[in-house]
C-alpha cells in the first residue's frame, strides 16, 4: 500500500496476554511495515527512536520492547537499506550506558542484526529555531536527529503521570538534550511563572501543566521546521496504564498505530487506549495550534488488513474497555487523572489544592 502522509494506519493481531516473546514483538512489527510503500531516502542515515527514557526491562512496558524495533529492522534491510546506514537511538543522560542498554533488552536483541542501542547525547546538539514559540524560542537536538535522512519515532502505548499519554509526540522528548529535555519539571523558561505555576487556567489545569503541553507542540513545531521525512509507529501489542514508570499494569492491546503526523497518531492511540483526545490537555493545544485534530471522525485511519477506512464506530468497538487510567501521586498514594464523567483532575492536585488554601480558594474534588 502506498504511504499517504495525512493518514493513520492501524494494523492489529490478538493477544490475551500481558507478555508476549520477543520474536512475537518482532514478527508484528515487521508485518505490519511490510505492508506500507514507504518513500524511504537513497542516502543518508536512518534513525529508530525507541522510548528507552529508563533503565527497565522490556516486559514491564515501560519502553519500547527491543523485539518491535527488530521487526522494523529486518523489514528495512529487506528494502535494501544498508546496515551501515541505521542507527537505533534514544537521548540517555545517565552514566550506564551498558547497563541501560542490556536490561532493556537491545543489547541482545540488536547485537544479531549488527547494531547497538547508541545514546544520542554523546554526539551533541543542534539548537533549532521554533517560530512563534510559547514557552522554547529554540531546542537543541541531538546531532544525528538534525542529521538524519529519515527519522523512526517508535513510542511504547502506556499512560503517564502528566501527559496521560505517552505516545508520538511525548516519545521525541528523548531527541532533545538536557536539560531542556526535562519538560515536565519547572525549566529555567518556566522561572517567571514559577509563582503562578499552580494557578488553575481557564482551561481547568494548571498554568504548570499548561505550559508542559505547549513545551510538547514548541518541540513537533521544531521539529517541522527541519523537514526531515518522518514515520511514527507506535509499539501497542501490549501497553501500560498507571503513571508511565513503575506504578501501572500491563494491558495486551494487539494494535500498532504508523503516521507521519504525530498529533494525528496520538489522537487515534489515546481514543484506542479508551480516553478522549479532546479532553486530553497536550492534544487539545496541539490542535489549537494547528498541528492537528482532535476529533477522531475527521481523521483517516486506514486497517492496513483490510485496506478500507475505518469510522469512528467501528474503532470506538476497538478501544479498551475498561480504559487504560492515566495516574497522579497524591498524598497517600496515586489517583485517576479522570473522573468517572470524564472530566479531568489537574495533574499535581495536592500542589494546586495548597495553592488554592493559600490564596483562599475552596480545593477541587479528585
Amino acid at each position: 500500500m502506498n504511504f499517504d502522509p495525512t493518514c493513520v494506519y492501524i494494523y492489529r493481531t490478538d493477544i490475551s496476554t500481558d507478555t508476549a516473546p520477543f520474536e512475537h514483538y518482532r514478527e508484528f512489527a515487521a508485518t505490519a511495515l511490510r505492508h506500507l510503500d514507504l518513500p524511504l531516502p537513497a542516502t543518508g542515515t536512518i534513525l529508530l527512536n525507541p522510548n528507552v527514557t529508563i533503565t527497565a526491562p522490556a516486559d514491564q512496558r515501560i519502553t519500547t520492547h527491543p523485539g518491535f524495533v527488530a521487526g522494523l529492522v529486518d523489514v528495512l534491510l529487506e528494502r535494501g537499506i544498508e546496515r551501515e546506514r541505521l542507527i537505533v537511538g534514544e537521548g540517555h543522560g545517565k552514566p550506564d550506558e551498558q547497563e541501560w542498554a542490556r536490561v532493556s533488552g537491545f543489547t541482545d536483541g540488536l547485537a544479531p542484526l549488527g547494531l547497538d542501542l547508541i545514546n544520542l547525547d554523546n554526539a551533541g546538539g543542534i539548537e533549532v529555531d521554533i517560530p512563534d514559540g510559547v514557552v522554547f524560542q529554540k531546542l537543541t537536538f541531538c546531532r544525528q536527529v538534525t542529521e538524519c535522512a529519515f527519522y523512526i519515532n517508535v513510542p511504547v502505548a502506556k499512560c503517564h503521570n502528566l501527559s496521560l499519554t505517552t505516545l508520538a509526540m511525548k516519545n521525541t522528548q528523548g531527541t532533545v538534550l538536557s536539560p531542556q529535555r526535562h519538560m515536565c519539571s519547572v525549566q529555567a523558561e518556566d522561572q517567571p511563572f514559577a509563582e503562578r505555576a499552580w494557578e488553575m487556567t481557564d482551561r481547568g489545569y494548571s498554568l504548570h501543566e499548561e505550559r508542559f503541553c505547549h513545551k510538547q507542540s514548541d518541540k513537533a513545531v521544531a521539529r517541522l521546521q527541519m523537514g526531515i521525512p518522518q514515520l511514527s509507529i507506535v509499539d501497542g501489542l501490549i501497553g501500560r496504564d498507571g503513571t508511565g514508570f513503575n506504578q501501572g499494569d500491563n494491558r495486551p492491546l494487539g494494535w500498532t498505530l504508523l503516521g507521519a503526523s504525530e498529533v494525528l497518531v496520538d489522537v487515534v492511540g489515546t481514543f484506542l487506549m479508551g480516553l478522549d483526545p479532546q479532553a486530553t490537555p497536550y492534544l487539545q493545544i496541539a490542535a489549537e495550534r494547528g498541528l492537528g485534530t482532535t476529533r477522531i471522525d475527521e481523521i483517516d485511519v486506514v486497517d492496513l488488513s483490510i485496506g478500507d477506512r475505518l469510522d469512528a464506530v467501528s474503532l470506538r468497538r476497538m478501544s479498551s474497555q475498561p480504559p487504560l487510567m492515566p495516574l497522579h501521586r497524591v498524598e497517600g498514594g496515586h489517583a485517576a487523572r479522570f473522573r468517572p464523567d470524564g472530566s479531568l483532575v489537574p495533574w499535581a492536585l495536592d500542589r494546586v489544592n495548597q495553592h488554592r488554601e493559600e490564596q483562599h480558594l475552596p480545593p477541587i474534588a479528585a
